[in-house]
């Protein structure tokens, strides 16, 4: 069985998480560069924010990597 939509959601705000620390960015910047508040991408990161696929392509572009990457079940 696949993963449940808060599943998803976890592993999304660990894998943003991890890929904004290896690329040195702090939640502002982040943020800035994506045009969005800060305070979502810190919602994203704890997994309350529900991010659209226009701000998840943002996102990954900016850190370099695919949405698919962010989406990415994290291994346990």
């Amino acid at each position: 069985m696949g993963r449940d939509y808060e599943q998803v959601r976890q592993d999304l705000a660990r894998n943003m998480k991890d890929f904004r620390g290896k690329r040195g960015l702090s939640q502002e910047a982040l943020a800035l560069s994506a045009d969005v508040d800060r305070t979502y991408v810190s919602q994203i990161e704890r997994a309350v924010g529900n991010p659209s696929l226009l701000v998840l392509c943002k996102l990954g572009a900016i850190l370099e990597t695919d949405v698919l990457d962010l989406l990415a079940e994290q291994t346990k």
